[in-house]
């Protein structure tokens, strides 16, 4: 059975969006507060440059999809949602069998029509793999990666912040261990587009003791960030827009493509629709600003005060998006 509004309603569910509603619902919550842009900031191009890596979309068009519990069934799911998931973000650690189940990933998703967005983090540091030290187990990722003759988005320890401090474990030394995956990259999987993702917390101009370009990788095809809103019914945070946010992380990327590895937003039992409308926005937001790929957190899971799972009107709002026809898809 797929989702729609009408079905949802049809339930008692009051689901029904509309810009008036939305209206509403924004006054209710206030606007965003004015944030201080970070310096420097350089100049963006007039329009989102063409984004230029293996399977990139077409301007305007977007890789629309999300991660799925390693316990529920992508294929029951996307039956559930009426359409496949143009990307299927994905998460291991680094371990016996781990790039074995990586690849068959990249695979599965690949063989469904798929674009994989497959993440690993690593169990040594980061100054190590830079060095060299663990090129086989590099090679054993990206050989048969490229061996598929596909596109594929790989992220090596994504949002490494909170791991920053012990002795190959800086800044310098993530930044170096992108550029080791990139070379790599390059030999073996010219189709694999290496994509390092930072929290958006590092663009933040609230946090002034940061500086956000030590963490940007020179030379990548596009830049990640993962961007939640914080806000939940539980924790009284401030309720801020995808966009609001994704502005603070574009004012240091030059332009260049963004992919959205992860992104999310609670629902307000108070506000019903609002977190539908949420992503909507989000949504729009993506295609006028060259975000070229993003992937919903659906998980009930590493969310201290909530859930990001899609239920409900949340799941109906997403749906009906992955139907868009500007959602891009492999070919």
């Amino acid at each position: 059975m797929t989702l729609s509004r009408r079905g949802v309603l049809s339930l008692g569910g009051a689901l029904a969006l509309s810009p008036a509603l939305s209206a509403c619902r924004s006054a209710d919550r206030g606007t965003d507060r004015v944030r201080i842009r970070p310096s420097p900031t350089p100049t963006l191009a007039p329009s989102p440059p063409a984004a230029t890596f293996a399977g990139a979309p077409a301007p305007g068009q977007v890789y629309f999809g999300s991660s799925v519990a390693h316990h529920e069934s992508i294929g029951e799911w996307e039956g559930v949602l009426g359409s496949t998931l143009a990307l299927r973000r994905s998460f291991f650690a680094q371990g016996r069998n781990q790039p074995d189940k990586l690849v068959t990933r990249a695979r599965e998703d690949l063989a469904a029509g798929r674009l994989p967005h497959v993440s690993v983090k690593p169990n040594v540091t980061w100054a190590a793999i830079a060095d060299g030290d663990h090129d086989g187990w590099l090679d054993s990722m990206l050989t048969p990666l490229g061996a598929l003759g596909a596109p594929v988005l790989l992220s090596v320890h994504h949002e490494p912040e909170n791991d920053t401090g012990p002795d190959g474990m800086r800044v310098t030394d993530w930044v170096a261990m992108q550029l080791r995956v990139l070379e790599r990259a390059a030999e073996q999987c010219p189709q694999v587009t290496v994509v390092p993702i930072l929290q958006h917390w590092t663009f933040d101009p609230l946090h002034d003791d940061i500086d956000p370009s030590k963490w940007l990788v020179p030379g990548v095809a596009a830049v990640g960030v993962d961007i939640y809103n914080s806000w939940s019914p539980k924790n009284g945070k401030e309720w801020r827009t995808f966009g609001s946010k994704a502005d603070e992380v574009l004012s240091w990327t030059g332009g260049a493509p963004l992919v959205v590895g992860e992104y999310g937003c609670q629902d307000d039992p108070s506000n019903p629709g609002l977190a539908a409308d949420w992503l909507v926005d989000a949504a729009e937001y993506a295609r006028e600003h060259g975000i070229v790929a993003m992937s919903y957190f659906n998980s009930v899971h590493d969310a201290s005060d909530g859930s990001y799972a899609l239920r409900g009107e949340t799941e109906v709002a997403f749906a009906e998006l992955l139907a868009s026809d500007w959602v891009a898809r492999l070919t």
